[in-house]
């Protein structure tokens, strides 16, 4: 808590750091604790001058908790606000010459997550991703709809996501589906199966729906998300790594997202080790 915010606003750094692991793309995270509705025009030409001099492309993860919440809300005047926030964000995205942004669907109280509650905050989560797509696209970005966890109880399916995306492109918006593969096993703790192996929940995604994928793990039981891969401590092994690189090279998926999570003090502590060793284990899966 004391030093995200500080972290978030070195993006140069972040940029340096990602070619040194050997990887060309830095995704921001725009949730809270956020400083980038307040950069001045000279704050966002150094972060797009610094990713073009790095070869570095940049994504735009929009925010995900308190207000961001509201993108699905059925409440016009709470929707309305959420989407006015990721608004400002997106314009945000384009002056730092970002070509991604990823948004989550949004949270309900679980006692509005059936029945025709249900159906209202679908119908108003597609029209803040019809709005929001809308204005992505004038600004030539590809907006993304990331999958919830299973613990929030609605938009965590694949099928359901995808549906939304679907109806948000009938009505003439390009909007793509952020596959997230360790939000999607949190099922696991809600006792809904996992296959085996886990990856081929990929195979039935659509290249055209695709740009942006997120790849983490998660430690089911002890509701642990995105530990470092390369310990293999949760369902993404050496072998589903490499089965994923080749599921996500033939869907012709544009970048792969790694989010990784210090778990302890001490790997905070070590965390120059754990980012080296981790990085190098992701190019040789890849094959990079």
């Amino acid at each position: 808590a004391i030093v995200v915010k500080k972290a978030k606003m070195d993006v140069e750094r972040e940029i340096e750091l990602t070619r040194k692991l050997g990887f060309s793309h830095v995704e921001l995270d725009a949730d809270v604790p956020s400083p980038y509705l307040d950069y001045d025009a000279q704050q966002k030409r150094a972060i797009r001058e610094s990713a073009k001099s790095h070869d570095v492309t940049l994504s735009l993860h929009l925010p995900y908790s308190y207000i961001s919440c509201s993108t699905c809300c059925p409440q016009e005047s709470d929707r309305a606000l959420a989407v006015e926030l990721h608004k400002r964000y997106i314009e945000f995205a384009s002056d730092i010459g970002a070509r991604y942004l990823v948004m989550h669907p949004g949270n309900m109280p679980p006692y509005q997550t059936v029945g025709k509650y249900r159906d209202y905050a679908r119908g108003a989560l597609i029209k803040s991703l019809v709005e929001l797509g809308e204005l992505a696209s004038d600004r030539g970005l590809a907006l993304h709809l990331e999958n919830n966890t299973a613990f929030q109880g609605i938009f965590f399916e694949v099928e359901e996501c995808m549906a939304m995306v679907r109806e948000a492109r009938e009505r003439g918006v390009d909007v793509y589906f952020n596959f997230d593969i360790g939000h999607w096993l949190t099922r696991a703790d809600m006792g809904k199966p996992i296959p085996e192996p886990p990856e081929s929940v990929l195979e039935p995604l659509p290249p055209d729906m695709l740009k942006e994928l997120h790849l983490n793990d998660y430690l089911p039981g002890e509701h642990k998300f995105h530990p470092p891969l390369h310990l293999g401590l949760g369902f993404l092994k050496w072998g589903n790594l490499e089965r994923y690189a080749r599921l996500v090279k033939r869907k012709n998926v544009e970048v792969v997202v790694v989010e990784t999570a210090m778990q302890s003090v001490e790997q905070v502590l070590d965390h120059e080790r754990i980012l080296s060793d981790e990085s190098k284990y992701i190019r040789e899966a890849f094959g990079l």
